[in-house]
């Protein structure tokens, strides 16, 4: 599913009046319709749910844009349903034109109960008309905000706030920046937004995910082929677009044609991350998982592993990947279709030392996780000179570190972090937290969806570097096989914490779970039908 910025939206609503002459006037009656038709099917979900819902009573709190102009067309088909419809108006009247006057002026003719909210001192008295009220609807401020909330809409939206009457808002909750999902001061806590042609990325991140609630995603008879055809900032990643990546393979496959990863991961006390990478690896589908790993660890790994080989490499005396190993691991990467470098390397220098050299002289596509990213740190450019393509898998951390930024700053704008990396070390980038991103150096990015908080746990990366490199062996591109990769790694956590609760969840249980995720995908693909974890808009 596409999603975009508030000023693409600005675009496609210009071209749609302008170029397909759909009056504004045709497409705001049409969001007005769809937000009211939402609260109809809210308070009909209140009264079956038992829920009290004796009182029709909606209150609706309108700026002076379009956003309000929205909110105008929805009383009055509010009105028309017969609930008892109130509108406050959060701006003076005058300031009020185009086509939201238009629609204010048919509100007025038609006698519904309209009031200005000019002075601070009038939100008692709305405060005490609101208080009886089943639904309230937010169209205050729309997807243009820029700075702070200020004044008496700030005062309005900490009313709304502290009322605990169920809230729906048009387009985008007031305060909730449209680009970055940054809130702006203060913003509305909704239980569902209904935003129109197509998902804000700001709806899409966090924090502003948290004052979203459920989203709906309302056609207001924008032409299909102009919303197609437009270059939309985002891919909101879903089943469709995922089970696309998976092509059709003949019956004689053999394991060669699947690929084979190579694994080079571990150090002394950290032969789980090893051990994890290379399983999640086996488990995504590579025909041949080949681990490489210190020689003096090497026992361990084959009685952990099973369906894993594993190729002792030279090691430090700390037990870590020495530099002597170097030869012996391009060789082995050579022959192979994906290298995994990185999971539990340690920080020791003369493996920092091998991984440079490694990523310097592989020929084959490279997946580059933990400590691969920690080893780049001081000379990240390195990631330039690479020989073929290469996905990193970055924490806000190590993005920070790679950009000579802070973790704060990363967090703060992550979409810009992650695409300025794809750009700058011209590779594919995976930013990984809560709505992980994927940006290509083409300026391509994907945020996606899936994932819960119980996957923030130890050995959760190395699970998901395996994933992508045995997508990446099996002959999807590298902005696929990360998209695909995120997107499963987190329908795998978000199946297994349905089971086991996201308190006790382990990252050996998202590779248990992997199964169920990637056949979902499959026998949606199958079959092509409606598919149960499609929509995580939520």
């Amino acid at each position: 599913m596409k999603a975009v910025s508030p000023s693409t939206m600005r675009k496609m609503d210009q071209t749609a009046v302008e170029t397909y002459e759909i009056p504004g006037v045709v497409l705001m009656e049409n969001a007005g319709r769809e937000v009211a038709l939402a609260v109809k099917n809210m308070w009909d979900y209140q009264k079956k749910d038992k829920r009290p819902a004796n009182m029709t009573k909606v209150v609706l709190f309108c700026g002076k844009g379009n956003n309000g102009g929205d909110g105008f067309v929805a009383a009055r088909h509010l009105a028309n349903m017969g609930f008892d419809t109130n509108v406050f108006i959060i701006a003076n009247p005058s300031s009020i034109t185009g086509d939201a006057a238009i629609n204010l002026k048919i509100a007025k003719n038609m006698g519904l109960k309209i009031k200005v909210i000019d002075e601070e001192t009038d939100l008692n008295a709305v405060m005490k008309m609101t208080s009886n009220a089943s639904i309230l609807v937010d169209a205050i401020l729309g997807t243009g905000l820029k700075g702070d909330v200020r004044g008496i809409a700030r005062n309005v939206i900490e009313m709304i706030n502290k009322s605990e009457i169920p809230v729906i808002a048009v387009d985008i909750p007031s305060g909730i920046c449209g680009e970055t999902g940054k809130v702006l001061g203060n913003a509305v806590k909704a239980e569902q937004t209904v935003t129109m042609a197509a998902p804000k990325i700001g709806l899409l991140l966090y924090p502003g995910v948290e004052y979203v609630g459920k989203l709906i995603v309302a056609d207001i008879g924008m032409p299909i082929n102009l919303i197609e055809s437009n270059e939309a900032e985002a891919e909101f990643l879903d089943c469709k677009w995922v089970s696309n990546c998976f092509k059709e393979y003949p019956p004689d496959a053999h394991k060669g044609t699947f690929g084979k990863v190579f694994v080079i991961a571990g150090s002394y006390g950290m032969t789980g991350a090893a051990a994890l990478s290379a399983e999640a690896a086996v488990r995504s589908g590579a025909g041949l998982v080949i681990l490489g790993i210190p020689e003096s660890l090497n026992d361990i790994l084959e009685v952990k592993l099973t369906e894993a080989m594993t190729i002792p490499l030279p090691e430090t005396p700390e037990r870590c990947i020495s530099i002597a190993a170097l030869d012996k691991a391009l060789q082995f990467a050579n022959q192979s279709k994906v290298v995994v470098l990185g999971p539990g390397l340690s920080a020791k220098n003369e493996t920092k030392q091998f991984v440079m050299q490694f990523i310097l002289n592989c020929k084959v596509p490279m997946v580059i996780d933990a400590d691969g990213l920690n080893a780049l740190a001081e000379y990240p450019e390195t990631l330039n000179k690479a020989q073929a393509p290469v996905i990193i898998t970055p924490h806000p951390g190590e993005i920070a570190r790679l950009l000579s930024i802070t973790s704060s700053e990363v967090q703060q704008d992550r979409i810009s972090s992650v695409k300025t990396a794809a750009k700058r070390f011209g590779c594919t980038v995976v930013l990984k937290g809560a709505r992980t991103l994927v940006a290509t150096s083409e300026g391509k990015l994907f945020i996606n969806p899936t994932g819960n908080a119980g996957m923030a746990t130890g050995g959760s990366g190395d699970v998901l570097s395996g994933i992508i490199g045995a997508f990446l062996a099996r002959g999807m591109k590298p902005y696929e096989a990360a998209a695909a990769g995120v997107y499963l790694h987190g329908l795998a956590g978000d199946l297994a914490a349905r089971e086991k609760g996201e308190i006790c969840l382990a990252a050996g249980d998202i590779i248990d779970y992997l199964y169920k995720a990637i056949k979902d995908i499959k026998e949606y693909k199958d079959a092509q039908r409606t598919f149960k974890y499609q929509t995580y808009l939520g």
